[in-house]
């Protein structure tokens, strides 16, 4: 992904600059470096239109993803169109409180700074976020502003590998890949499932035997009828590591079913789940939406996203199901001892071949979502809840959810709604992030409260 680094605008007129004005700037600065983002600065207040023309040809020179305005008073109301027209990123904008100062006077006005400059934004087609309080916290105020912006900009960079396309009839899973590039951002790459067999296939001994201790460390224990499968398993998960090498993939969408256990003799549900613990977000049965939403979970989280379906819920309880057959990460179990490399119960009429990674899911805070197509744009339905210590009631991947809302008021809008039957968990509150991501790409975000 591209460096995201943040520009550093401190405005203010000329005339109201003094000491304790200059003091605001640097308080806001040494917040902002705390950081895990490169901030690039000028050294002083900037006053003048001719002053924040020159500090953008820095900040673009810089290569800069984001720029933070600190009113640290009112400006000059034309450094604003300099900015928006000059530094072509999105800004956040920021004010702090004050109180009359000696005689009565109101040395910033730093409120209606901001204010002035969402309208001249707004008329020049530029958005933003807006942040308020005092000057010494500005990190942590935009701490979740520059988080989505940064997700935004791994977006754009973003390529998604599309392995043998999507599964028959799942047509939850299409994508329209132009409308995604030109909306969302991220590029799709088409490999053809024969591309991954042959790249496995002429895997050095060396390459395989590392793949095969991967997925030998991937679970706690390896149930002796699997043992057969370690060998093509180890060389699949080098086949997936090396082609998004090559292709310079940052996520996969995979259509793991029906040929893929004919050709390969093995299912690819454990490779997915540790291609999800290595942060190469990968989906199951095509769906590049799902990955792509996956990527936006773990950017804005920094956890790791679990695709799954809902297959029952509780009314009484309130609470949902949430269940993939085994390509769970084992990064979110419960405990790495309850994990287990098993055969698939599916596949081939069940018990027969391998490999999938089996075990309970750890417990805490969840968001649920789910990228969908809708007219010419897009929409996502968010939901916030907790997960629940869930044993292992089926094979594969179980997890039990007790959601913020009625769980009917869920089930109510996914069937009215007409949404698709895969959803992405990850264990995080982000709600509120994915909600403004969403304003930032223009999707349309269907809030279950």
């Amino acid at each position: 992904m591209k460096n995201f680094n943040v520009g550093f605008i401190a405005l203010s007129k000329a005339s109201w600059a003094t000491p304790e004005i200059e003091r605001l700037r640097q308080s806001a600065l040494e917040s902002l470096k705390a950081l895990p983002h490169e901030i690039v600065h000028g050294d002083a207040l900037t006053t003048t239109a001719a002053e924040a023309s020159a500090l953008c040809a820095e900040l673009r020179r810089r290569d800069v993803s984001a720029v933070v305005v600190f009113m640290a008073t009112f400006p000059v109301g034309a450094i604003i169109p300099v900015i928006a027209k000059e530094l072509p990123v999105p800004v956040v904008l920021v004010s702090t409180p004050e109180q009359p100062q000696a005689g009565g006077m109101w040395t910033q006005n730093s409120f209606c700074g901001s204010n002035m400059a969402v309208h001249t934004l707004r008329k020049l087609g530029r958005k933003h976020t807006f942040v308020f309080g005092p000057a010494d916290r500005t990190g942590e105020l935009v701490r979740q502003p520059l988080g989505v912006l940064k997700c935004l900009a791994d977006l754009a960079s973003a390529k998604v590998g599309l392995v043998g396309g999507r599964v028959p009839g799942f047509y939850t899973s299409n994508c329209d890949e132009l409308r995604l590039r030109a909306k969302i951002g991220p590029e799709v790459e088409v490999i053809d499932l024969i591309e991954l067999v042959d790249t496995a296939n002429k895997l050095s001994a060396e390459e395989a035997a590392q793949g095969v201790d991967a997925v030998r460390k991937a679970a706690s224990v390896c149930c002796a009828k699997v043992e057969k499968d370690l060998e093509p398993a180890g060389r699949m998960y080098e086949a997936f590591r090396k082609t998004a090498r090559k292709y310079a993939l940052s996520a996969y969408a995979v259509r793991c079913w029906p040929e893929w256990s004919d050709i390969f003799g093995i299912a690819p549900c454990s490779t997915i789940g540790m291609l999800n613990n290595d942060r190469m977000v990968s989906s199951c049965e095509g769906d590049v939406l799902g990955a792509v939403l996956m990527q936006m979970e773990a950017s804005l989280s920094g956890g790791i996203p679990f695709f799954a379906d809902l297959i029952s819920f509780d009314d009484a309880a309130n609470t949902a199901v949430l269940w993939h057959c085994g390509a769970a990460p084992s990064a979110i179990c419960r405990s790495f001892k309850e994990t287990t490399l098993n055969q698939h119960f599916r596949v081939d009429g069940g018990n027969k071949k391998g490999l999938t990674n089996e075990f309970p899911m750890m417990a805490g805070p969840i968001t649920l979502a789910q990228l969908d197509e809708d007219g010419d744009g897009y929409r996502m339905l968010i939901a916030s809840g907790t997960a629940l210590d869930t044993e292992p009631f089926i094979r594969g991947n179980p997890l039990n959810v007790r959601f913020d809302s009625p769980v009917a008021r869920l089930i109510d809008t996914i069937m009215t709604g007409g949404f698709k039957h895969h959803y992405s968990i990850i264990h995080a509150d982000i709600g509120d992030a994915l909600a403004e991501l969403c304003r930032w790409l223009d999707i349309n975000p269907v809030l279950v409260k």
